[in-house]
């Protein structure tokens, strides 16, 4: 398992390094390297999810339970002077105390750019302060982590786009 912290110069918040640990925690099972040789053995991003629901739950995070309406988490976007949000995203977990969303991809994450997708949507959410991006490290033999890491630099270190994120961590699993 590999991670990076954006923006780089700064300390990771214990906060996140909870979410580092749930994962460490799960290495051997979700360890994308020993599960990408077919199909059938890819664990898919709510396979994922599901091996990490308790961990989660336990400090504090609401986890979508499936792809039903009612188990999803919708997050508001509220606009200037609206007391009334018309715009959700929805995420796998959040933690309203921290400002933690956390987003579990699989081979959605590289292919079609879903990385930047949730990048984008968490900066939009209300009350949001850092987001959690888990990607295969291993899919169709490249290493996604590695890649989304490449795009996600240039992003934090000219500061030409700005986020109102107070950080950002990509977990290679």
């Amino acid at each position: 398992m590999n991670y990076a912290y954006f923006p780089r110069d700064e300390i990771i918040p214990e906060s996140i390094k909870t979410v580092i640990n749930i994962f460490k925690t799960h290495e051997i099972e979700i360890d994308s390297n020993s599960n990408d040789s077919s199909n059938e053995e890819r664990l898919s991003s709510d396979d994922v999810l599901k091996i990490l629901m308790t961990d989660l739950s336990s400090e504090g995070y609401i986890v979508e339970k499936s792809k039903a309406k009612k188990d999803k988490i919708r997050m508001p976007v509220y606009l200037e002077n609206k007391e009334e949000s018309n715009l959700f995203f929805e995420v796998d977990a959040w933690n309203e105390n921290k400002g933690i969303v956390v987003e579990v991809e699989a081979g959605r994450a590289l292919d079609n750019h879903q990385f930047l997708k949730d990048i984008f949507e968490a900066a939009m959410m209300t009350n949001v302060k850092y987001l959690v991006i888990a990607v295969r490290e291993c899919y169709r033999g490249r290493n996604d982590f590695l890649k989304i890491k490449n795009w996600i630099e240039p992003l934090y270190s000219t500061q030409r786009v700005k986020l109102d994120l107070k950080g950002l961590l990509l977990i290679g699993y």
